[in-house]
């Protein structure tokens, strides 16, 4: 009898650590300090594992019928295949690789804002966001050193430094200044004497009151683009080359001269600009 009995607990036992493992492996929950994510807009509060389902738990936005990606821990897009609701501060998503989600960006285009959430199944979550604002363009917002791995912040370094150069390269071709044939209009490329600011200027001159008027931007970057017009040609001669200067004041636009290097001059429409 006692034997049975003993039978009997080991086998309860067994059952209570089999639910337990079962129960473990059913869901996963990552609580965090319900975090603020831009300002006090949008706050993460917890997400939830279960087979075939995640559940991010938040307060505050708005989203309905927003835009989303799902990533794995790597951040590489796990697809299309997966439906997905937002209901009374939970995003619901459905899929086979739910359990694998460890990344989201939701596009809230209503608010000109794409937001990345990363780490999700880990207490290290961290976010971005992409927000456009009138007065200054488009900006990165959040805790970048959190968000990226060192790995991904060298190669951002590495991108940057080779963008940089590439901007150098096209100044030392720019610098001066170019006039039209009748004199009339021309441009003007300079920098500061440190070389870590450039311009332009694009100016004209007005024979009533005797003066160049026009107007100059602080070039954030200059590169090279098949881009004529506003749209690929793949039938332009090698030779003419669109350089896009790209404003650092994001709200304005950016400048674009179409560059001949076979002759060595600034081809605008039938104008034709020959460096002094």
């Amino acid at each position: 009898m006692k034997l049975k009995a003993f039978l009997i607990m080991a086998g309860l036992w067994m059952g209570l650590f089999g639910l337990a493992a079962c129960s473990g492996a059913v869901e996963r929950t990552y609580q965090y300090h319900e975090t603020t994510v831009l300002f006090n807009d949008f706050h993460i509060k917890k997400t939830v594992y279960r087979p075939g389902v995640m559940k991010l738990y938040y307060r505050g936005g708005q989203f309905k019928d927003t835009p989303i990606r799902c990533y794995d821990a790597n951040f590489e897009d796990l697809g299309d295949q997966f439906e997905y609701s937002f209901q009374n501060g939970v995003l619901t998503v459905q899929a086979d690789f739910a359990e694998r989600i460890s990344g989201l960006t939701i596009d809230d285009s209503a608010h000109y804002t794409i937001y990345r959430l990363r780490y999700l199944d880990s207490p290290q979550f961290a976010w971005l966001a992409d927000t456009f604002w009138y007065d200054y363009g488009r900006m990165e917002l959040g805790d970048a050193e959190r968000y990226y791995s060192e790995a991904e912040m060298k190669a951002q370094a590495d991108i940057a430094s080779k963008e940089q150069q590439e901007t150098l390269d096209i100044f030392a071709i720019l610098e001066g200044t170019w006039v039209s044939e009748d004199g009339i209009q021309k441009y003007v490329f300079s920098e500061n004497e440190d070389g870590t600011r450039w311009y332009a200027e694009e100016l004209w001159f007005d024979e009533t009151e005797q003066k160049w008027n026009g107007w100059e931007l602080c070039v954030e970057s200059a590169f090279q683009t098949p881009y004529f017009g506003g749209e690929y040609s793949e039938d332009v001669a090698e030779h003419l080359q669109e350089i896009v200067l790209g404003n650092s004041d994001h709200a304005a636009a950016d400048m674009c001269v179409l560059y001949d290097s076979e002759e060595n001059v600034i081809r605008d429409t039938d104008t034709i600009y020959h460096k002094q």
